[in-house]
């Protein structure tokens, strides 16, 4: 896309390389410190009030080292498959790209947070983008769920989509619901910035198949071969033979039938 490559040539030297090491640096802290019991998640979620009236700046970061959960064998996997995707986007978009997907996410957060300062905030729907994203780069990739069922992430891209959108639907008005339909939106909303255009120009893509596939099986059922005298085809009588004229136009340009009438007259 254009603007990212504007952006590129002006701030690409202020990428930073691997940028989900720092990530999951930033939630194995957060897990230290909430299995250490040194903080709650209440201290570390993003509030936009606590900024606000109470001067908690700490929450425009915090929020970044909550974790999807604290059971060991889960963040070992978590924390796996998020480097795996991430690493996998950073490179096949760049460095930069990666680094502008993140930062997205993580600003329109930071703003919703704002925009209704009585939600709850987390990082789990933002970051959930960047599995959308892999998920249409790399639809064809297999993931075994549970170590033993194969299952391609593109239905587990479907799947996430589907739960954000019953998430975005919930109708709970709590601080906890409303900032996971905020959420929600912000994914949506990363995720279309980037992809937006790749996506109408999917749909196009397949119009136009549609189209010419329609176009090709309707000269394929177009007659070849039209008798001269009654009009038969190979379609409508495909027991006949047809015959060409020749250069020298010493021929009959019909069927076998009207040919052998013609003989016999």
């Amino acid at each position: 896309m254009k603007w990212i490559d504007k952006l590129e040539r002006r701030f690409g030297s202020w990428a930073i390389p691997n940028l989900a090491v720092y990530l999951i640096g930033l939630q194995a802290i957060g897990v230290v410190l909430l299995m250490s019991e040194r903080t709650s998640a209440d201290q570390l979620f993003l509030h936009g009030s606590s900024v606000l009236h109470r001067g908690e700046w700490w929450r425009l970061i915090s929020f970044m080292m909550l974790p999807e959960t604290l059971s060991p064998l889960f963040l070992f996997f978590a924390f796996y498959v998020f480097f795996m995707i991430s690493n996998s986007l950073e490179e096949h978009w760049g460095t930069f790209k990666y680094n502008l997907f993140i930062l997205t996410g993580f600003l329109l957060t930071v703003i919703t947070a704002f925009i209704r300062p009585g939600m709850i905030v987390t990082n789990t729907y933002f970051l959930g983008a960047v599995f959308l994203a892999f998920a249409t780069i790399f639809p064809h990739v297999t993931f075994r769920l549970f170590l033993l069922i194969p299952v391609k992430v593109k239905w587990l891209g479907w799947l996430t989509a589907v739960g954000y959108v019953l998430t975005l639907l919930n109708p709970g008005e709590g601080a906890a619901a409303m900032g996971q339909r905020w959420g929600v939106m912000v994914a949506f909303a990363t995720y279309l910035l980037f992809f937006a255009k790749d996506l109408i120009n999917g749909v196009r893509a397949t119009q136009r198949r549609k189209v010419f596939t329609e176009e090709y099986e309707a000269k394929q059922e177009q007659a070849r071969h039209i008798c001269s005298y009654c009009g038969a085809t190979e379609k409508s009588h495909p027991e006949l033979r047809f015959r060409y004229c020749s250069v020298t136009g010493k021929c009959y340009g019909g069927c076998s039938d009207c040919e052998n009438s013609s003989d016999r007259k």
